[in-house]
């Protein structure tokens, strides 16, 4: 899938160099930042040392008759391994849209986001995501756009219909890697590798339909796409009085079907959403396929006395036909291997609840910014402040920590980042 990053690049120096048919727009945002390991159970680390770019073009072509945005992701970082963007990260977004009386049409690398809820929606499915961010709100490794089509039609004011075709997904992003899992009777090794583009999966289709009006929003979903976190062929193990072998990343298709409600009530806005995700295993009989699941995601956002802005989201998700799987290994070998592939799928126990609180304020005119970001994620508790300060209209100084309460996961095939940490940054935008 090379030929697809260097054709989106050939767009690019296309709309750069297009002379007077273009009019063009360029921003961006310059910034350096440090993390540091703050674990108490492990010692002091450089995590990172980022010098990070993040240059935007936008504009139109022919008068307009075209819009289009171009953006990368470009940065050299002292502490990690490679130290550099990969290239098939470096382009972020890449498309254009045109807009027609009763539709419009994107074509390009995007990110698209349906759902209502703004975090943790159980209908936000369209693109993968950075696995080894280190803020779970770091918007520069958030979502990765994927090479699609967009088709909007509006039939009237209040209602519009979505069509969304992914023909080459992206999985979610982490390096190639092999993890080696050893327990008492298990010796084997878990092979991660994915293509910058899945050409071999099919296609992704989102269908989604909504309904704006003075009381109430609504939006109806249905998907049927590649899954971008990835799955285990466990075909490669065998049992011989030790576990040996490999397993490696296989990447499977689902079916989603949801929707979203939003509404206010004494200046409370409200959102419900409810999606109910189907995976090839809907049975729960092969351990190394995610379990299909139900989620419901309740969204309250209002203003606290003193101008605080909060958000409340209750989560609950319901993991279908759970620990019902089986394999020719013997018990306990079998009971720690399930048990290491639900906690890789973020489906540890059958019924799951979780809380996220977030608040924000400003102040001295605006250029004070506090934030929280906290939750309950039995038998965890995560905490995240942060706080910015702007040192002019362009250029801010920015620091915050993710900490969680209890001991990292000891688990091989845990995803994404364990340990507590603190950052400081400074940012230009321009």
């Amino acid at each position: 899938m090379k030929r697809i990053v260097v054709l989106i690049s050939f767009i690019l120096v296309l709309l750069i160099t297009g002379g007077s048919l273009f009019a063009i727009d360029f921003f961006g945002t310059l910034f350096t930042d440090y993390y540091g390991d703050i674990e108490p159970s492990a010692s002091y680390e450089n995590l990172r040392g980022r010098l990070f770019f993040q240059p935007t073009i936008s504009g139109g072509l022919f008068d307009y008759a075209l819009e289009y945005e171009v953006s990368a992701n470009i940065y050299y970082d002292l502490f990690t391994d490679p130290g550099y963007t990969m290239p098939e990260n470096i382009l972020k977004e890449a498309y254009l849209s045109a807009f027609f009386e009763n539709f419009d049409l994107s074509v390009g690398q995007k990110i698209v986001s349906p759902g209502m809820t703004d975090v943790f929606s159980p209908l936000n499915n369209i693109n993968g995501e950075y696995v080894n961010k280190l803020s779970l709100d770091d918007s520069f490794e958030g979502k990765r756009a994927d090479l699609l089509v967009q088709l909007q039609y509006y039939p009237g004011f209040d209602d519009s219909f979505q069509l969304v075709v992914v023909p080459f997904p992206r999985p979610d992003y982490e390096p190639d890697k092999t993890i080696s899992m050893v327990y008492s009777g298990i010796d084997a090794d878990f092979i991660f590798k994915s293509d910058p583009y899945l050409t071999d999966t099919g296609s992704s289709v989102f269908l989604a339909y909504n309904h704006f009006s003075p009381g109430f929003d609504l939006q109806l979903n249905y998907s049927y796409y590649t899954e971008q976190t990835p799955n285990f062929d466990l075909s490669g193990l065998s049992y011989s009085s030790i576990l040996t072998g490999a397993g490696n990343t296989i990447y499977t298709r689902n079916h989603t079907f949801g929707g979203s409600y939003g509404t206010s009530f004494k200046g409370l806005a409200l959102v419900e959403e409810l999606a109910v995700n189907l995976t090839e295993d809907f049975l729960g009989e092969r351990i190394g396929i995610k379990n299909s699941d139900i989620t419901l995601n309740s969204q309250i956002t209002g203003t606290l006395p003193g101008g605080t802005f909060a958000q409340v989201n209750l989560v609950y998700q319901y993991i279908i036909n759970f620990n019902q799987g089986s394999t020719a290994f013997p018990e306990p070998v079998e009971t720690k291997l399930e048990d290491e592939l639900n906690g890789f799928f973020n489906q540890p126990v059958e019924h799951i609840a979780f809380i996220i609180i977030h608040l924000q304020n400003s102040f001295l005119n605006d250029k004070l910014y506090l934030a929280l970001n906290a939750g309950y994620f039995y038998p965890q508790v995560y905490i995240a402040p942060r706080a910015a300060f702007a040192l002019s209209d362009k250029m801010t100084i920015e620091a915050g920590a993710d900490i969680k309460t209890g001991a990292p996961s000891d688990k091989f095939l845990a995803r994404g980042n364990q340990e507590d940490n603190y950052y400081i940054r400074l940012k230009f935008e321009f």
